[in-house]
């Protein structure tokens, strides 16, 4: 489907605001890079990972293993909305 241009600049300066404190664009740091994210994941997981961060890491696997990954360092619940998230991820499909 055809990139949300305006929706993935809204998501772009949500990321920038709420996100880089953990996650770099072009290196692994506390969290993994989203670059790619989209051919590694899935919409629904990276959606639920980001609106119930807690809720993922003790119920779905992948989650779990990121958490292991990364050292035990739980991803921050940023309290988003479904648009907002939604944002990042058409943001993400432009990376």
């Amino acid at each position: 489907a055809e990139i949300n241009t305006e929706m993935a600049a809204t998501g772009e300066a949500i990321y920038n605001s709420n996100c880089t404190a953990c996650h770099k664009l072009d290196k692994r740091f506390i969290g993994p890079s989203p670059r790619g994210i989209m051919k590694r994941r899935s919409p629904e997981l990276i959606m639920n990972m980001i609106l119930d961060p807690k809720l993922m890491t003790e119920q779905d696997r992948c989650a779990k293993d990121l958490l292991v990954e990364f050292n035990g360092a739980a991803m921050a619940n940023q309290n988003l909305t479904v648009e907002e998230t939604r944002a990042i991820l058409e943001y993400f499909r432009t990376l």
